[in-house]
């Protein structure tokens, strides 16, 4: 088109020739611009489908996903590196993507004729019965699937109450006012979960009975026995009804197993409905099942974390509980002849075909190994102590044949793997000459001094948390809260193996870091009291207890004036020297933008420490700033190795803080000769002005009379800047 405006412009005749190649060059210019248009779009489509990995869906799918999961996108196309850093999904397997891939198989399912739909459905729903029931050994059982954790438990609640209360159907709760209900849930279950059930089956709070844990022989999460029958004697004595009792194959945080076996004799003594929950339920799929965990098979129920167990995405819970009167468990929600929701079980029966009972079986059996690789390491570690593995009775002594026949028919019949839980801390060495194992972790606690030793040892386990998971994230571990034993670390691999695809050799890397900051931490609480010695024979330096203080400790510096009289300097004192520091202070944070220093009552011993740790830092990053309770700025030394001199740390303090002591008495020095100075300019002043009283006479200082006298006799003009005033 520009060349015939040319040609135009230009009064040439316009020969066809030259349109035509003009029409051609357009049209392939277009046609390269639609091409590289279709390149970009395509390239932007390959870099969603590779970020977000979702391979095996189709495009337009992934084109409305990336603004869910990728912020901004309103400006144009995001990039890949940005799509990189925010999508972030996990990688799955053939399993994974099969379940993914069902639940929309479900939802295209619904489009079906009712007799086809629930013919699909019934078939699903009693080949995941069938199979879920043999996996688990749980005989004559039925599943129900659930999204919520606990939404099964809240539907076994309800089947209990319609078993024990038969006109509760049709009274409600004026079936349950004359002898209330009760439900007995473990002390190590969460928080709230008593509330919870309470809420959802509409009885009071008071229905809630938590069963205290038993702390005497080697588990702190176990259900104490004992005092369970004494509560459920208690309460039917007081004309309530035993109803519902919570146990677990594997608490939530250290992975006991509660006394199963006795806690179904009494269940069955009373009449009350036996729930099991727990991680250690994953290994009644094992061939050989734990004689622990095999007493739950006679429990009433028990609730099922596939998803978890498994890695797959998705996977709702399962309740199994043994089959009731039909219109009790349709009652309580159980069961259902909807189609539509039975085909919740579509994605786990795609599961369970696509790895079958090997599969499942490896799954679970591969993260229990992980533990054991664990566990047998840790026996290796003389400053480790587990908490999740169970002190072990001690053998009775053989002295006959028949205590020896026993003793191996015990071994036949009891068979126990390692608890897929993994719970352990870092404290005192027992084995070292004059230990104290733990002393914090005894049942009363009375002396200050082992309080203090609990926060101590909180902090050296958060620390060693932080360190083993910065350097090994393919080996997700927690810091938990456990009662009597404070901070501990936790590693479920049963949890989170098969989701991070953790391996032996993730496990044995794992180790190697943790003896690596053991041994700092070993040092480190070695040299402690060797520093704290080293510290009180210095007059200047002041130990401040900084418990929460992951390293060997904290000093203050106190200069010679006032060593004495620290807690007694008065305001006017506080005040100068507060004024004085606070300039050189600030000076200090013009020469380094990353030094600050707080502020604390003895405001004289702010400036001494804070220069002291700036010094410091410039030489060795081992010292930082700090704070203890009452304000008070102090040093803070760091972690240390076992080459290192603490002597020698601690007399570079001491000679640093001289120095800056002496610059202070300097300074001070000067400032009392100004301030003397400025002493003898205000006398004269005041002498001065005592002269001009004197020579002018009173009536130029009364306000209305001096007006008019300076008006017929005007005072000479003073000369400014003629007074001072110090305080100002």
């Amino acid at each position: 088109m520009n060349l015939r405006w040319a040609q135009l412009m230009k009064h040439e005749p316009v020969v066809e020739d030259d349109l035509e190649a003009e029409e051609e060059q357009g049209e392939e210019k277009l046609q390269e611009e639609e091409e590289e248009a279709e390149e970009k779009e395509e390239a932007y489509m390959r870099s969603l489908e590779d970020t977000v990995r979702l391979n095996y869906f189709p495009k337009l799918v992934a084109h409305y996903v990336s603004p869910l999961l990728v912020p901004d996108t309103s400006r144009g196309s995001p990039d890949v590196s940005s799509l990189v850093e925010h999508a972030q999904l996990q990688e799955l397997d053939e399993t994974g993507r099969l379940t993914v891939t069902a639940h929309s198989l479900a939802a295209h399912f619904t489009t079906l004729e009712p007799a086809a739909l629930d013919r699909a459905a019934s078939k699903i729903e009693s080949d995941c019965r069938l199979w879920l029931s043999r996996l688990f050994r749980f005989k004559d059982s039925v599943p129900v699937y659930h999204e919520k954790r606990y939404e099964g438990l809240a539907k076994i609640g309800q089947l209990a109450l319609y078993t024990k209360y038969p006109k509760y159907a049709t009274e409600g709760f004026e079936a349950l006012y004359s002898r209330p209900p009760v439900i007995y849930i473990s002390a190590a279950a969460p928080p709230g979960l008593g509330q919870y059930m309470c809420q959802q089956l509409g009885l009071p709070l008071s229905c809630a009975c938590t069963v205290p844990c038993n702390t005497m022989f080697g588990a702190s999460s176990k259900m104490d026995v004992a005092l369970l029958e004494k509560l459920i004697e208690d309460d039917i004595a007081s004309a309530k009804t035993p109803v519902l009792l919570v146990a677990y194959a594997g608490t939530p945080i250290v992975g006991h197993v509660d006394n199963l076996n006795r806690l179904q004799e009494i269940s069955k003594a009373n009449n009350i409905w036996l729930h099991v929950e727990g991680n250690n339920l994953a290994t009644l799929t094992m061939f050989s099942v734990p004689t622990s965990v095999e007493s739950a098979l006679s429990g009433d129920s028990v609730t099922l974390d596939l998803s978890r167990w498994l890695g797959v995405p998705s996977l709702p819970y399962i309740t199994l509980f043994k089959d009731s009167e039909q219109a009790l468990t349709e009652a309580a929600g159980l069961t259902t002849v909807d189609a539509r929701l039975q085909l919740k079980c579509l994605p786990l029966w795609m599961c369970l075909q696509s790895l079958g009972h090997e599969g499942m079986v490896n799954r679970v059996k591969a993260s229990s190994d992980l533990a054991k690789v664990l566990f047998e390491q840790l026996d290796k570690l003389s400053t480790i102590k587990q908490i999740s593995r169970e002190k072990k009775k001690p053998d009775r002594e053989v002295r006959n044949v028949k205590d020896l026949i026993s003793k191996a028919i015990s071994a036949l019949l009891v068979f126990e793997i390692v608890t897929p839980t993994v719970v352990f801390k870092y404290a005192e060495d027992s084995t070292a000459p004059g230990a104290v194992v733990a002393p914090y972790s005894s049942i009363k606690i009375e002396d200050s001094n082992h309080e203090k030793d609990a926060v101590y040892f909180d902090a050296l386990n958060t620390w060693l948390a932080e360190a083993l998971q910065a350097s090994n994230p393919r080996v997700p571990i927690d810091l938990v809260e456990v009662d009597k034993e404070g901070v501990c670390i936790r590693y479920s691999p049963l949890e989170t193996a098969q989701v991070r695809g953790t391996t032996k050799e993730d496990v044995e890397q794992f180790i190697e870091s943790l003896k690596s900051n053991l041994s700092v931490l070993n040092a480190t609480t070695v040299q402690r009291k060797k520093f704290r010695s080293i510290v009180s024979s210095h007059s200047n330096l002041r130990l401040v207890d900084l418990d929460s203080w992951a390293g060997l400790g904290a000093v203050s510096y106190i200069p010679d004036v006032h060593c004495d009289k620290e807690g007694d300097l008065t305001d006017k004192v506080k005040m100068e020297i507060n004024n004085l520091n606070s300039e050189l202070v600030h000076k200090l944070k013009a020469q380094d933008t990353a030094f600050s220093t707080g502020m604390f009552r003895e405001h004289c011993i702010v400036l001494n420490n804070s220069e002291l740790v700036h010094k410091l830092k410039a030489q060795d990053t081992a010292f930082s700033t700090g704070q203890s309770q009452d304000g008070i700025v102090c040093v803070r030394f760091g972690l240390v190795t076992s080459d290192t001199d603490v002597e020698e740390l601690v007399s570079l303090v001491y000679g640093t803080g001289k120095e800056v002591e002496e610059s202070s008495k300097f300074l001070e020095t000067m400032s009392e000769v100004i301030r003397k100075g400025i002493e003898e300019a205000n006398k004269e002043l005041e002498k001065e002005n005592t002269e001009k009283l004197m020579h002018e006479g009173v009536l130029r200082q009364v306000p209305v009379v001096s007006s008019l006298l300076n008006w017929f006799s005007p005072t000479k003009e003073q000369i400014k800047g003629r007074t001072f005033n110090l305080t100002s």
